[in-house]
């Protein structure tokens, strides 16, 4: 499949590279994977998830692990897509557990539905890190960000609906 080894060929040079930037071609190829994986999943006819998808999710994780930390020091990745990176690898690895052998029935199709869902996601994610990387230049987009370049949820408590009654 030409879109896998191309992913492939991007996580090679990822690797050798040694450092923590990561290129767009990657975030493109694996915008690409996420697109793959979703289809895979979405077709899948058991709630069991097979070898080679376990591995390929895996990967997935460990590559959105990397691109969290994406760009250069001239021109980093904005912090929001970091942490969105992060966030999906994270719930790469949770809902990965949630297919265990002693898992239930329920809980293996929540999990494949989380995934599927986070895959759809990731296609646009990797898609924006690749322009903001080709672009070279920080697109402020911090939204509920905490000091320290940790991912925040924002205080949501004082933000609340109006009382419509």
């Amino acid at each position: 499949m030409k879109t896998t080894s191309s992913f492939m060929l991007a996580m090679g040079a990822l690797l050798f590279a040694g450092s923590a930037s990561a290129s767009p071609a990657l975030a493109r190829s694996w915008s690409e994977e996420a697109a793959e994986l979703h289809t895979r999943i979405e077709a899948m006819d058991t709630h069991t998830l097979p070898d080679d998808l376990r591995f390929r999710l895996q990967r997935f994780g460990r590559t959105a692990t990397r691109l969290s930390t994406s760009g250069s020091q001239d021109a980093p990745l904005p912090e929001d897509l970091g942490c969105i990176f992060r966030g999906m690898a994270e719930e790469t690895d949770v809902q990965l557990s949630a297919f265990a052998d002693d898992s239930s029935e329920a809980s293996r199709v929540q999990a494949e539905e989380r995934l599927s869902k986070m895959l759809e996601d990731a296609v646009s994610v990797g898609e924006a890190a690749a322009i903001v990387l080709e672009a070279g230049e920080v697109i402020e987009m911090n939204l509920h960000s905490d000091i320290n370049g940790q991912c925040g949820g924002g205080d949501i408590s004082s933000l609340r609906a109006p009382d419509l009654r």
